[in-house]
């Protein structure tokens, strides 16, 4: 999905970043005994927190373009918070504080 370029912000230090969008259109899609879609809306605020050095990743134009490595970046170990929410007709939710815990953030 394509976000605005103002929803993700790098700190100039390189050491922590955030995204953060609200209202993004969503359908809410069931599977039942027909596919019936409801418009939603979703909200995430997500920051991490750089707690290693840069490290390359990725193998870039090296490796086929279809391949899980056809990427190039540099990324650091980090810790991660964020809380998310979802709207429909009748419906919304709201999580608690999310985090990288029992997981991995980079």
């Amino acid at each position: 999905m394509d976000i605005p370029d103002h929803a993700f912000q790098v700190q100039a230090n390189g050491r922590s970043a955030r995204l953060r969008m609200r209202n993004i259109p969503m359908p809410d899609i069931f599977f039942y005994a027909n596919n019936v879609s409801v418009a939603a809306e979703v909200d995430v605020d997500i920051t991490w927190r750089g707690t290693s050095g840069v490290q390359t990743r990725g193998k870039g134009t090296d490796v086929p373009s279809n391949s899980p490595e056809a990427y190039l970046g540099e990324m650091r170990d980090a810790t991660c918070v964020g809380t998310a929410a979802a709207r429909e007709t009748g419906f919304g939710m709201k999580t608690g504080r999310l985090s990288e815990d029992g997981f991995f953030a980079q």
